[in-house]
């Protein structure tokens, strides 16, 4: 469950959040209303731990506002002001729970999990999937009518996949849901209850991989899409995640954009303060950071010129009218097309595959099937043809049919994974002998299929391939703007990763504590300690000196690219950045860090 924490001060919120991290709670940290309430437009939260004296948006101000937008999560009043009146008060503008300060950890911690109980016992509704419904009112499970009788273990691992019927949750996410609190176990334990809940859900007539293995990530709930009888690809879809992404985002996009154009008016009136342009600087930076990840790249490198010319006095007429101009440009390109439209379009397919297949009849098909799962492609009929699209595009893998494979096959599968080692290679070959199976995996082959084969089922290993990729790695990625963590995490979905986001570089050592990541990605510019600093103080730590750091940045200065490199990073790349080019970078580090320990 994730907590939202808002309180200006941050001693006392940095042992809040460990007691309640410790009791396997998501927290996250705003240290002012209107932090907090950017929070929660862009995140789903189980609840709100909210002070009353804030520096900008007072906390009863806060609650009414969270209320009278129709968010039902429980709000918590944690305030030293302890009149009667006050308390009233609270729990008129909408708290559930009006806690005084100081107060006792135990008691605090208790009173939120009651809250968290109250919120599930009460608002919940019943869940529904398939033929099996689930009422949390009276932990009641059915199918078809029938009542299943349950362990509380096995109750709450079916609740867990109902709750979220799309994902995978590894054996350590698990034990984290359902033994939260308590002394967590093995994994062998989760092993047993899933056996247990397959059992009998196989007795009620249920199929007996209702709950499917992903081999080497965890359980999930089986999808239709598992079933290729029933015609259905697996899709990779993020539509319905970027709209809502987008849903949260657009406001503050657009409140950005008024800073901005309120800095060209004073620009335009010679009535502009130096408070003024450092608001606007912020906001173009945080644009050009983010908007390349909704689909709007232009956008991203006009904001990033903005920020570039903020960086002085502006006094230079010409300059002037250059960044009244670069605004108004802005505005155009986010109002130029619906944004859903151009997000769909971008972000929805940013797992890009090439089929290389001089038969176009079969090329066709592949191609139906995978507009279906939200794959983009590019084909070509010949080699040449290939690595010419190879060379300008950010492949996430290639698709070869081989006729006959012969020396001319063999010699391209060799040069493309000396060229691109992190490339997820899959061939389909007719009657392949054992010999060359053999020669194609020697030669960087990830995957074999034997034709002929039905599109939906090459389409599924494909997506199934790509997904498992990232699967048994841990990505924390570190940046100061909720948006961009956003995106990242859109666009780094269909690889698999383990992904922990950070929006307070200051936390950055009690996560990595709890995280323990295998690859770290930084943002430079952030507030209070920066992504430069971030790497040296890792570098100068005996633990972390040989965790791979990856910065990503809207930087593109050669300077700052050679200063990163010089203090210990192992990749540097500059936003905007497609998913599939983002991933391929962290599964390339990867790949080689473990080659470098082997």
């Amino acid at each position: 469950m994730r907590i939202l924490l808002i309180d200006d001060d941050e001693q006392l919120m940095e042992v809040v959040s460990h007691k309640l991290i410790e009791q396997h709670y998501a927290v996250d940290i705003a240290n002012t209303g209107e932090m907090g309430w950017e929070f929660i437009l862009l995140f789903n939260y189980d609840l709100v731990v909210l002070d009353w004296m804030l520096p900008d948006l007072d906390g009863i101000a806060l609650c009414q506002q969270i209320r009278t937008r129709g968010y039902k999560m429980p709000i918590m009043l944690l305030t030293a002001r302890d009149r009667y009146t006050d308390k009233v008060m609270g729990l008129d503008a909408g708290a559930d729970d009006y806690v005084v300060k100081p107060f006792n950890f135990e008691e605090l911690t208790a009173r939120i999990r009651a809250l968290l109980r109250r919120e599930i016992n009460v608002s919940s509704p019943i869940l529904n999937w398939h033929d099996l419904s689930l009422d949390p009112k009276t932990h009641e499970v059915k199918y078809q009518n029938q009542l299943l009788p349950l362990t509380p273990k096995e109750y709450g691992l079916i609740e867990l996949f109902m709750r979220h019927p799309q994902q995978v949750f590894s054996p350590g996410a698990i034990i984290d849901n359902l033994w939260a609190g308590e002394d967590p176990p093995g994994e062998e334990a989760v092993r047993t209850h899933i056996k247990g809940l397959r059992q009998k859900l196989k007795e009620v007539g249920m199929a007996k991989d209702t709950i499917k293995t992903v081999y080497g990530v965890g359980y999930r709930l089986k999808s239709s899409t598992d079933t290729i009888e029933k015609q259905n690809s697996q899709k990779i879809d993020n539509s319905p995640a970027i709209a809502l992404a987008w849903s949260k985002f657009r406001d503050v996009a657009f409140q950005r954009l008024a800073i901005l154009e309120n800095l060209a008016l004073n620009l335009e009136e010679s009535q502009f303060s130096p408070e003024l342009q450092i608001e606007a600087k912020s906001s173009a930076h945080k644009l050009a950071g983010s908007l390349g990840g909704f689909g709007f790249p232009e956008g991203s490198k006009i904001a990033k010129q903005i920020e570039n010319l903020l960086e002085h006095n502006l006094v230079d007429r010409t300059e002037i009218k250059q960044v009244t101009k670069l605004i108004k440009s802005l505005k155009l390109e986010l109002q130029h097309q619906p944004f859903e439209e151009r997000v769909r379009d971008r972000l929805g397919k940013n797992i890009s595959l090439l089929i290389i297949d001089r038969d176009p009849d079969f090329s066709q098909k592949l191609i139906i099937e995978a507009d279906k799962s939200g794959i983009k492609i590019s084909t070509a009929s010949n080699l040449d043809r290939a690595k010419e699209i190879i060379a300008r595009e950010s492949l996430a893998a290639v698709l070869y049919k081989i006729t006959f494979p012969d020396g001319e096959d063999l010699i391209f599968l060799e040069w493309l994974h000396r060229q691109m080692p992190q490339l997820l290679i899959v061939a389909i070959v007719e009657d392949a002998r054992l010999a060359d199976r053999l020669d194609i995996i020697r030669k960087g082959g990830n995957l074999i299929l034997e034709y002929p084969v039905e599109p939906i089922t090459v389409i599924s290993a494909v997506t199934e391939l790509i997904q498992n990729a990232g699967a048994a790695a841990k990505v924390l990625i570190v940046d100061d703007d909720p948006q961009v963590l956003l995106t990242l995490e859109i666009a780094l979905k269909p690889w698999g990763f383990e992904l922990t986001t950070l929006d307070d570089p200051q936390q950055l050592w009690s996560v990595l504590e709890n995280v323990e990541p295998d690859l770290l990605v930084l943002d430079i510019e952030m507030p209070e300690i920066n992504g430069i600093e971030l790497c040296q103080l890792l570098r100068s730590d005996r633990r972390w000196q040989q965790l791979p750091i990856l910065f990503l940045t809207v930087h593109q200065d050669e300077k700052t690219q050679h200063q990163a490199f010089a203090i210990g990073a192992d990749d540097y790349i500059c936003k905007p950045v497609v998913g599939a080019e983002l991933a391929n970078r962290i599964i390339n580090r990867l790949q080689r860090v473990r080659a470098m320990s082997k």
